[in-house]
């Protein structure tokens, strides 16, 4: 029978409430955004990805994820002292696995960014996700939405790229998680609407489509285009054992019309409870398929799904699997 993983904030660690890992079967790492930690004022809703996943055995997640920090980059979490020493400093240990939530707020940020600063003066179009009315369909525009900078789209695109080299050169100088893999997932199809997550927090993606003026038949599209090519850039990575779970098309998306919780989506950008349930038996399934997890010891849906991916890169020579009660492998 499988139990929910117990998450414990990094913060914790060192301290008389710490836990003990050795009673743990598998433990993880975890770093990244609000989809990790809070994505919503009503903390009893449960309303994140760790919350709703769950192992055949006993799992733990460190958590750095920041939950006062809704909005936090990857160049900044990466950093995190915390979650560096963890990795790869002094309070490192071999971990099972690292989990990713990255790459949705930096893509959120890069939207907002306006054609025209507070300080009055253009913003060049390498220098902004979004084209001017006087833009649209020209030069300037990626060949899959006219209303996408290439040249902008491409220098983010680039910046995530050395985002995750960066986190992938911090693991190449652990001594104990060289070899640990990595997963993370491609989020689901938000739709633009006047949804926020209360205190002035949100909607993230509406006012700047509103802004660039982009009709409203074409927000849901727009939205869309921009999650595949976040999706496309972190698929393409060719990172040695880091592996992406693809969780778009999922959901079920939003009313525009919505300002409140609608169908799978708690406010614009962020799932409800029921949402993450939906999301995070896939990524529990490549985790046990990638750590050799026998598909015997799932819930017959979770065997199921497990057995329908595709093989992946066996980290069994790299670790030796744990027996139930060892602390880890």
């Amino acid at each position: 029978m499988a139990e929910k993983m117990e998450i414990v904030h990094s913060e914790k660690l060192g301290t008389n409430s710490a836990p003990i890992m050795g009673g743990f079967n598998w433990q993880f790492l975890v770093q990244g955004d609000s989809w990790f930690s809070t994505s919503t004022l009503k903390p009893w809703s449960r309303s994140n990805l760790l919350e709703q996943m769950e192992f055949p055995q006993r799992a733990i997640a460190i958590n750095c994820a920041d939950p006062g920090d809704t909005l936090a980059h990857m160049v900044e979490w990466r950093r995190d002292p915390l979650f560096f020493a963890c990795l790869a400093g002094p309070r490192q240990m071999p971990w099972s696995a690292i989990f990713l939530s990255a790459g949705g707020n930096d893509l959120i940020d890069a939207v907002q960014v306006p054609a025209v600063g507070d300080d009055q003066v253009p913003m060049a179009p390498h220098e902004r996700l979004l084209l001017t009315s006087t833009e649209w369909g020209g030069v300037l525009a990626s060949n899959d939405n006219k209303y996408i900078s290439a040249q902008g789209w491409e220098n983010f695109a680039n910046h995530l790229v050395l985002q995750f080299k960066a986190l992938d050169f911090i693991r190449s100088t652990s001594t104990d998680n060289k070899n640990t893999p990595i997963f993370t997932h491609t989020y689901d199809y938000a739709t633009p609407r006047a949804s926020g997550a209360g205190l002035k927090l949100g909607p993230w993606l509406l006012p700047a489509l509103k802004t660039y003026q982009i009709p409203e038949d074409d927000w849901n599209a727009l939205a869309d285009a921009f999650i595949d090519k976040l999706a496309a850039v972190v698929m393409n990575l060719n990172l040695p054992n880091f592996h992406v779970v693809d969780t778009r098309r999922t959901l079920t998306r939003a009313d525009r019309s919505a300002t409140g919780e609608s169908n799978d989506w708690e406010n614009e950008i962020h799932p409800t409870a029921d949402g993450y349930r939906k999301l995070a038996p896939l990524l529990v399934s490549r985790v046990c398929k990638v750590l050799n997890i026998p598909a015997a010891t799932l819930q017959p849906a979770l065997a199921a799904a497990t057995d329908a991916l595709p093989a992946a890169a066996s980290v069994a020579a790299m670790r030796q699997t744990p027996a139930a009660g060892s602390a880890h492998h």
